[in-house]
């Protein structure tokens, strides 16, 4: 600990010609005998002064001793040195992956804390089981500071976060379920949803699917399908060239998506799949792929990643508002990948277009849904002569939704002139830059965007963080860049 003074520390009153000073936060303490001092105090003074300062702990009398003996004025010098605390390890969160022979576990704690992050957990439950987990925070070494006062820096807890259909353990350190059901993280609660079961597939055999709450789709589902759900669609399998909607919850598909460039999904939350292949797929909140993106269009409100096995991100286009993070972008082969990135809004006119630019999207989304389907229909009809009664339901429901969201779309168009001419040129300190993140290698022809700064890599590069830097696209070093944060 050092003994110069800075604007940061705090004094004691005076004890006649002796300061007593209180330094680092009250870790440390140092006497100071003013300059103009014409005599210089004797040990008896000296104790006396300490004595009415209040410090009592860590003091070094043959420190003392010595300042008697070698005068020094206008200098603090330290006398007294206090114990500092060790800070406590904040409380683990420990996600149960499955009930199956050989459970399995997940640390979640980062993804629960992040600011702006929600998790996506899913977890079939029976009565009883355990859901969620807390190692508890540990308290640390106590500190001891120069008034003899105990010091405890205890780590951060984080309380389990109990919704409906979960109670606590005794100790209150699990999450139970207290019913069977699906066991989902949605906003800051784990609830247990009841959830509808399909055993096998969806198919042509099946027909769609149509549910008011959470579904379970044991197998794959098929070519042509569709599966529509207010809530959750829990998919065991693969999904081909089908459509699957989810309006409130989200979507989980267990293995995989092959969809031959005409799979369409789409989730009013999250989307958690194996891999996606020539694919769409559209989150309001958050991606997250645990093998490969490849040759898909890939949207999220929050963040897109794939940072576990192979984290691959390779032709096509992913967007994120907020972040990308993978191991890997692109290929040897130099396959053309974008990968793009939102931005914070600036201030007053410029918020309102980033708002703006987030519902033309979601706009253009649900209206290239609806107009595939009616002319799936249309040509149906066209085909066969005529529709059945269900069919033609669901033609005129489809043109009245079309309608609307062609209303919409003016709407927008209308309003992003009328911004347009209102804009002004905003300064770079209006923006914060939002990141993508490549964990391994990132390779050339890999194009990257934040918000309207560009840079395509023209050589392999590893462990890079990319960032907005007034005007352009900057990048540095991870790992150096997460230690910094941590």
């Amino acid at each position: 600990m050092s003994g110069q003074l800075d604007d940061q520390e705090n004094s004691s009153g005076e004890n006649g010609p002796i300061q007593v000073r209180i330094l680092e936060e009250g870790y440390t303490a140092a006497l100071l005998v003013p300059e103009e001092v014409s005599a210089f105090p004797s040990l008896k003074q000296v104790y006396l002064a300490i004595e009415n300062s209040g410090v009592k702990y860590g003091i070094n009398d043959g420190a003392l001793e010595r300042i008697i003996q070698e005068p020094v004025k206008g200098k603090a010098v330290i006398f007294a040195k206090g114990k500092l605390p060790t800070e406590g390890g904040g409380s683990r969160l420990i996600w149960h992956e499955n009930s199956g022979a050989e459970p399995s576990t997940r640390d979640i704690t980062r993804e629960v804390v992040e600011p702006g992050r929600e998790p996506c957990l899913f977890l079939h439950v029976k009565e009883g089981q355990q859901i969620l987990s807390k190692l508890p925070a540990t308290g640390g070494e106590a500190g001891i500071n120069v008034f003899g006062e105990t010091i405890n820096l205890p780590g951060d807890d984080i309380p389990l976060p109990a919704g409906e259909g979960t109670s606590l353990s005794k100790d209150g350190l699990t999450l139970l379920a207290d019913r069977s059901g699906l066991a989902t993280w949605t906003g800051d609660k784990v609830s247990v949803v009841d959830i509808q079961h399909i055993e096998g597939n969806v198919n042509g055999l099946t027909g769609d699917i149509k549910i008011n709450g959470s579904v379970h789709i044991e197998k794959d589902v098929l070519s042509g399908s569709r599966v529509e759900a207010l809530g959750d669609i829990f998919i065991g399998g693969n999904v081909e060239d089908a459509d699957v909607y989810s309006r409130r919850g989200s979507v989980v598909v267990r293995n995989g998506i092959l969809g031959q460039g005409r799979a369409r999904i789409l989730a009013g939350r999250n989307v958690v799949a194996g891999f996606v292949q020539d694919a769409t797929v559209g989150a309001k909140l958050n991606v997250e792929v645990d093998r490969y993106m490849i040759n898909s269009a890939i949207t999220a409100g929050h963040y897109i990643t794939a940072t576990s096995n192979e984290g691959i991100v390779r032709g096509g286009t992913i967007f994120a508002e907020k972040r990308i993070e993978v191991r890997n972008a692109g290929s040897e082969s130099r396959i053309a990948t974008e990968m793009k990135v939102g931005y914070t809004a600036p201030h007053n006119i410029s918020r309102a277009r980033y708002q703006l630019r987030h519902d033309q999207r979601h706009n253009r989304m649900e209206l290239a849904y609806v107009q595939k389907r009616l002319a799936f229909l249309k040509l149906l009809r066209e085909r066969m002569g005529e529709l059945t009664d269900d069919k033609e339901k669901q033609l005129v429901s489809l043109e009245e939704q079309e309608s609307v969201l062609l209303g919409q779309y003016r709407e927008h168009s209308t309003k992003d002139t009328e911004l347009e001419g209102k804009s002004e040129v905003a300064d770079e300190d209006l923006y914060e830059a939002e990141t993508i993140r490549i964990h391994d290698t990132i390779y050339s022809k890999v194009s990257l965007a934040i918000g309207d700064a560009t840079l395509e890599m023209n050589k392999e590069r590893h462990n890079l963080i990319f960032f907005r830097a007034g005007d352009n696209l900057a990048f540095g070093p991870l790992r150096q860049a997460l230690a910094e944060q941590a």
